[in-house]
């Protein structure tokens, strides 16, 4: 657990893998003129666009079959994205950028949230900073604690080094856990298992803290932290290199398919809640999710650049921090024109 932000071994769990190759193939053969597209999802609003997509037939609107797969963390994702059985996969930036600088075949096809979101909430029992209390305090508070991120090496992961090195931290300064799917920290907070947790969804914040009595402690979009961090996207539409290579007309209408149903997200709130209750909240909380909605907007998808584009600005942020926490040790190797596809480059 305490292995550095070790990005992605990739050292490929075979039976799992399978199990999840059959699971999709289970779900259904496309129809002649659609291409199977497998996307992997997590729980969280910021995946609805994937959701509405599919349900509402921008799929298939642009040829797509689209199924599926929930894997146990980002790192799994990646995995599973360079053994072919994901297709696409909107994720933090930082897990395509270490996996390139590690010369595996994962590639930005765009930006869809253009700045830093995660959240730090804490347990109710021990004794915290006020919410008024300066950043530093907070964040040194965090010192012997032990959080719960999605896993090592994972989005959440990542944004916790970052807070902790803004506060003069070492990853050595706290025990970090990884615990898996948002809901799994319940469990461990009311079982006192973990003191804090990294949350990268809206929606997960809610539910942990009904259930938990747990507080929204920290967030990546604090004014006390640095505009460097602050500034690098949250998530990017991850592709495999071949792909994107191979077949990048295919990439082209994943990414039509989810700049419509965004649109249609904007133009349609309340049908979006209770897709997103449907598929985040397995349909019990729909006034919650009604009022998630607006909240996703401004804080993921309201700064979201026309047609994805990478700006070499927002790159230059990423490769910072990835350098930073030492995801990428040559950043030579992980230049912008290597890392974003052609079609994902301002200008292009």
């Amino acid at each position: 657990m305490k292995a550095r932000c070790g990005t992605l071994v990739v050292a490929f769990r075979l039976t799992a893998i399978l199990c999840l190759v059959a699971l999709c193939r289970s779900a259904g053969a496309a129809t002649p003129d659609q291409r199977p597209f497998t996307i992997a999802v997590f729980q969280s609003e910021a995946y609805l666009a994937d959701y509405v997509a599919k349900d509402e037939g921008f799929g298939a609107k642009h040829g797509l079959d689209i199924k599926f797969v929930t894997p146990s963390n980002g790192a799994a994702a990646a995995q599973l994205m360079l053994a072919g059985t994901v297709d696409g996969w909107a994720t933090d930036p930082l897990i395509i950028l270490g996996a390139a600088a590690q010369g595996y075949g994962i590639r930005m096809a765009g930006v869809l949230a253009p700045a830093l979101s995660y959240w730090v909430l804490v347990s109710k029992r021990d004794q915290w900073p006020n919410a008024n209390a300066p950043l530093g305090e907070k964040i040194a508070a965090l010192k012997g604690k032990r959080i719960g991120v999605s896993g090592i090496g994972a989005g959440t992961d990542h944004a916790l080094l970052l807070l902790l090195k803004t506060g003069h931290l070492a990853a050595s300064d706290v025990t970090r856990i990884g615990i898996g799917q948002q809901e799994a920290a319940i469990g461990q907070l009311d079982a006192g298992r973990i003191d804090a947790f990294v949350s990268f969804a809206l929606a997960g914040n809610a539910i942990i803290e009904r259930q938990t009595g747990a507080r929204l402690y920290l967030t990546t979009q604090d004014p006390g932290l640095p505009a460097s961090v602050r500034g690098i996207p949250f998530i990017a539409f991850a592709v495999s290199a071949s792909l994107a290579a191979k077949d990048p007309g295919v990439v082209a209408r994943w990414l039509a398919a989810e700049q419509d149903a965004l649109a249609w997200i904007h133009a349609h709130p309340d049908q979006a809640a209770t897709l997103l209750n449907k598929h985040v909240f397995n349909g019990q909380h729909p006034t919650l999710a009604k009022s998630i909605v607006p909240q996703m907007w401004h804080t993921y998808f309201q700064s979201t650049p026309a047609g994805f584009k990478v700006a070499p600005a927002s790159y230059k942020a990423l490769l910072d921090a990835g350098t930073e926490l030492g995801i990428v040790p040559a950043p030579q190797k992980v230049t912008y024109d290597r890392v974003v596809i052609p079609a994902a480059r301002a200008g292009n």
